[in-house]
Parts: structure tokens; C-alpha cells; sequence
């Protein structure tokens, strides 16, 4: 189920001589990293600005027109360019405001474009789609959005972790960015680049998830922090894992390449002393696992994949 929006300004019943002065539509739909579970509408996408998921723009690639402009537009929080999210409104902007390449024999002007902002997980749950749709609205252009399920459930239930499990007694999970929009991250000792640290000792939560969490001194120092919490159910033996392009390909040795820019979901599972060790003695040059979900708890002892 999709959401529809005019982006008129508050008080204007001018709505369907702005819709006939701008036809064009930009379309927020979230993805849940699979790629029979892309929702796009093959007939009318012109572009796709896409974030950095478990799909590949090889993936995307076979499910839109010929003509479509396939556009990863996803940010990193390690040394990798990446986008800027003001870069970002501004090319949704630029593409919504821009006719396409090809004419329409039946008019003189050029066919609109239809634009399709296709968004890790959920577009608001730690999203960014407040800028976006702003962007939109400020400049009337009409818009819609599909919610879909988060990466925070999505991520450990594609790498074979529930987040809650009866028999095990783990009744409740809690989610956090591991990144804020300013950069700032857990743990790690500068204090002008930390997030003031949550009380994590006697936190009434059985199952912790952490997004944004992908370069790998981020990683150890939220380990750190969490493992010398006073709390005994947060110390260096609690199970952890780590799920990278959750709902990429998977293969049956760890090692496979598939080429073609496909990507590769992989699952580290460990303690919060011995997950980062364990990542960093299979590659000694990695420096980051993102994208990446990071769950800890009893949970992440369980392996509910096929293989």
C-alpha cells in the first residue's frame, strides 16, 4: 500500500491545476533487500536512485525499461566516497525537474520523468526521507511512499537471527543507530566524535540491534562499551553477530565470488570480545563490513538458514 501526496501548501485548493502544470512523480519506496521483493513498476520507472543494499545495480538492472537510469546514490560511514544526503535531495530535484531523454510523438515537449527513490529497509526508520520529501514538497512536486520492513528485522531474520525466541526467554529487542546524522558514533573515545553513551547498565532488553555500524574501530569500540557495562547480561562473552548485505546472494562456501557486481550476504557470529578479531584475522587490510547490521544477544546463537 502506497501513500499518495499533491505537496500542495497548506491553504492551496489549487490541487488539480497543479497537478496538470506538473505531472511528474517521484516515488519513495522501501526495500526489503531481496530481489524478488523489489517493488518496481517496470512500464514507468525512468530512473532509480538507489541506496547501498544487499541488491546490486545488476539486480535492479533486470527488473526496470531499457531506457532507465540506474543511479546508487548510498552513504557510507568508512573511508569510501559516498553521497552527501543534501547531494541526494538535490538530484531527486534535478531528475524531477529535468523531461526525459526521449520525446513523445504526440507532443512537443518531453514526456516527464517517473523517478523511483528505492531506500534501505524502511525510507523513515532511521531513514532519511524527511529531506527528501521536504525537497519535494517545497518545490510542489507530487510524490509517493511505500513503507516497508526495516532493515533492523530484515537484516537478522535474512541472516537466520530472530530477535526474539520463547525458549531462550528473549522477549523484547531494542534498535539504534550506531552512526547519528552528524558522524558521531558509539563508544570511540574523541569525545567531539562520540554519542553521549546510553545507561546500558540494567537495560530492560533482551535482544540489541545496531544499523550504521559497518567500519570496523566503530565496531570494536561499541563492543568495548557494551561488554564493560556493569551489567552481567552485556560482557565480552554475550553472543554477537554481524550481517552484511543482508538479503545478497548466498552461497555455500563463504568464499564463492559471483561477479557481476553481485553482492554477497555474509554472516559473522561471535562474542563481543571475539567478533571484530575474528573479522579482522580472515582480512587484515578490511577496514569495513558495511553495509552491515550488528544484533546482540542469546539469539544470535541461533542459525535458522537452510545452510
Amino acid at each position: 500500500m502506497s501513500t499518495r501526496f499533491s505537496a500542495k501548501d497548506d491553504g492551496d485548493n489549487e490541487e488539480s491545476s497543479l497537478r496538470q502544470a506538473i505531472e511528474r512523480l517521484v516515488t519513495l519506496i522501501g526495500s526489503t533487500a531481496e530481489e524478488e521483493n523489489v517493488v518496481i513498476p517496470p512500464s514507468d520507472a525512468d530512473v532509480v536512485l538507489y541506496d547501498s543494499l544487499g541488491l546490486s545495480h545488476d539486480d535492479i538492472c533486470r527488473v526496470v525499461p531499457k531506457h532507465c537510469d540506474v543511479i546508487c546514490v548510498g552513504k557510507r560511514g568508512d573511508s569510501q566516497k559516498s553521497w552527501k544526503q543534501s547531494e541526494i535531495d538535490d538530484l531527486i530535484l534535478q531528475m524531477a525537474m529535468m523531461g526525459t531523454k526521449q520525446q513523445s510523438q504526440q507532443q512537443k515537449s518531453p514526456k516527464p520523468k517517473t523517478i523511483l527513490r528505492l531506500k534501505g529497509g524502511d525510507p523513515f526508520l532511521f531513514g532519511r526521507a524527511r529531506t527528501e520529501i521536504e525537497t519535494l514538497k517545497s518545490n510542489r512536486i507530487p510524490y509517493t511512499y511505500t513503507p516497508a520492513i526495516s532493515s533492523c528485522i530484515a537484516g537478522p531474520h535474512l541472516g537466520g537471527i530472530p530477535l526474539t525466541d520463547p525458549t531462550l526467554n528473549c522477549q523484547s529487542f531494542g534498535v539504534w543507530s550506531g552512526t547519528d546524522a552528524f558522524g558521531r558514533s558509539r563508544g570511540l573515545g574523541n569525545a567531539s566524535n562520540n554519542v553521549s553513551d546510553d545507561k546500558w547498565d540494567g537495560l530492560d532488553v533482551d535482544t540489541l540491534v545496531f544499523l550504521m555500524i559497518g567500519r570496523l574501530d566503530k565496531l570494536e569500540a561499541l563492543c568495548n562499551l557494551l561488554a564493560g557495562s556493569d551489567d552481567e547480561k552485556w560482557n565480552e562473552n554475550t553472543h554477537c553477530a554481524v550481517i552484511q548485505n543482508a538479503g545478497g546472494r548466498r552461497t555455500i562456501h563463504e568464499t564463492d565470488s559471483l561477479g557481476g557486481g553481485q553482492k554477497i550476504q555474509r554472516v559473522w557470529r561471535g562474542t563481543l570480545g571475539s567478533i571484530v578479531p575474528m573479522i579482522r584475522k580472515e582480512d587484515q587490510d578490511r577496514t569495513s563490513v558495511s553495509p552491515a547490521v550488528f544484533v546482540v544477544g542469546a539469539t544470535c546463537q541461533l542459525n535458522f538458514l537452510s545452510y
